[in-house]
């Protein structure tokens, strides 16, 4: 064995020095850690800047695109506009020789100009005030502003062409940098459009969106409209029918009369079923149309129906019914109403139709009958005077006659008689419902 002694000098000097290496290792580790870290954010900002800068490029390719077309557009708006400049210039000059032609219609032809000239001569007419040789003045100065806007037209174009011509070298330039991939800029360009078409695509989806909520919202405003109007209109349906139902007679029987009479026709086309089952807007637009179809109907009765009194100002003398005769005093049938009012006193109809009967009629004495269609008819007896001709076609109001006591008759009146299919009916009842009728409309 051999043993090894140190003493504590040396031991001090070896435990420094093995301090010392331990600190420079674990500094080097650091060093070299950290200035990992440095390298591998260094890359990936680089990565990021070569991305940003891919994507900066496919964009100056697409916007070099639309700066050309741009620029197209320009030029064709601008020569349109040099066409129209050159017409009204030619049109200026037309007229201007006929100013000089003719001297006394000089102050016409200048507001002619003035009205026709384009905006860069309309500030110089004003100089046509003069003799005709200011004529050549504006157009001179309308050829001199043109030279200016010609020179700022081709300023503009020179400098959208050297913009363009730099989006060229820039893309082109770095397209053959092997930093730049140019497979990956063609493919970012590609995805840069189809962003864009994609960002139009959703701009259009919402303008379609916001107009189909309008549409929903003016059909949803369109339904409640229906829904209200096919309300007003079965009211209205309903005061008409009860009011008409106190006459007793059958008023879709009337209705469908009063259709048969006018002529209709014309070729069948059945309705699809597409029509029938088109949801709640199409089912309240055709019960609208039934309800206003049977409101026309029945306002149409009420134009025909004698539902007014056949005189003003009356007092019923004589009521529908059983009575005792005034000359014999035995029990008769009275079949119309006996109204009383002064001596000729005017005699109207209390509807529309046509008069079939105007002259003496026995016990009538003078009478006047009208047909009102429908199987109703009335008569009008005892009057003084007749005022109308058989084959007259009346309306409500127009004047029969004067009453006064023709006939069989004890005093001035009118013997008013309805008549339903050759049925007597009480006039009253009809004159009961013209009142309901005409006091709801």
């Amino acid at each position: 064995m051999r043993t090894l002694r140190l003493s504590t000098n040396r031991q001090a000097v070896l435990v420094t020095v093995s301090m010392a290496i331990g600190t420079w290792t674990l500094f080097s580790s650091g060093l070299a850690m950290n200035h990992s870290e440095r390298i591998q954010a260094k890359n990936t900002e680089i990565k990021d800047a070569r991305m940003g800068y891919e994507q900066l490029l496919a964009q100056v390719s697409i916007y070099k695109e639309r700066v050309a077309d741009l620029t197209k557009d320009l030029e064709n708006n601008y020569q349109r506009s040099l066409t129209l400049v050159d017409r009204e210039a030619e049109l200026l000059k037309s007229k201007a020789a006929e100013l000089n032609a003719t001297a006394e219609k000089k102050t016409g032809l200048v507001a002619k100009l003035k009205s026709r000239a384009k905006d860069a001569l309309i500030d110089s007419a004003g100089a046509l005030s003069g003799d005709s040789g200011d004529v050549d003045l504006v157009l001179s100065k309308a050829k001199l502003d043109r030279g200016h806007a010609d020179q700022e037209r081709k300023n503009l174009l020179n400098e959208l062409a050297d913009l363009e011509d730099s989006m060229v070298d820039v893309v082109g330039h770095h397209q053959k940098t092997p930093f730049i991939a140019t497979d990956s800029l063609e493919l970012r360009q590609v995805v840069l459009q189809r962003d864009m078409a994609l960002t139009e695509r959703e701009g259009l989806s919402q303008k379609v969106g916001a107009l189909e909520n309008q549409i929903r919202e003016m059909e949803s405003n369109q339904l409640l409209l229906y829904h209200r109007f096919s309300e007003v209109t079965e009211t209205k349906i309903s005061d008409i029918e009860a009011s008409l139902s106190v006459t007793g007679l059958d008023i879709d029987l009337l209705a469908k009369r009063q259709k048969a009479r006018g002529g209709q026709g014309g070729p069948f086309i059945p309705l699809d079923k597409a029509s029938k089952d088109s949801g709640p807007l199409q089912e309240s637009l055709n019960q609208l149309n039934a309800n206003v179809d049977r409101l026309q109907d029945l306002q149409g009765l009420i134009v025909r129906l004698p539902l007014d009194a056949p005189v003003k100002n009356f007092e019923i003398n004589s009521s529908f019914g059983v009575r005792s005769d005034p000359f014999t005093g035995q029990t008769s049938q009275h079949l119309g109403l006996d109204l009383g009012a002064p001596y000729k006193a005017s005699v109207v109809s209390p509807g529309e139709g046509k008069v079939v009967h105007a002259g003496w009629d026995g016990s009538y004495g003078r009478m006047v009958e009208i047909d009102h269609g429908m199987g109703l008819l009335t008569r009008y007896g005892h009057m003084a005077r007749i005022k109308v001709q058989e084959g007259d076609k009346v309306e409500r109001g127009t004047v029969l006659g004067q009453i006064g006591c023709s006939g069989r008759c004890t005093g001035p009146h009118v013997h008013y008689e309805v008549i339903s299919n050759g049925q007597h009916v009480n006039p009253l009842k009809f004159m009961k419902a013209g009142s309901d009728v005409f006091k709801k409309q």
